[in-house]
């Protein structure tokens, strides 16, 4: 096994975290009838992160294939 087949594997990891990072320690199917101010912010920034995940695993498997 080279690095590169290790390196391989890097941009599924970034995947499978932003998947951890959203999905809430306490899921429930039930839509809340309210949402106070703080759980907004917390969806915004969850949002936010995720969008900047996203775009940031295509650019890092291509330099990883460019090795």
């Amino acid at each position: 096994m080279n690095i590169k087949n290790i390196l391989g594997i890097v941009p599924g990891l970034q995947a499978t975290s932003l998947l951890v990072y959203n999905i809430p320690k306490k899921f429930s199917m039930k839509p809340s009838k309210k949402m106070s101010l703080k759980q907004s912010k917390g969806i915004v920034k969850r949002g936010i992160t995720t969008l900047i995940g996203i775009g940031l695993i295509k650019p890092t498997a291509k330099i990883i294939s460019d090795l």
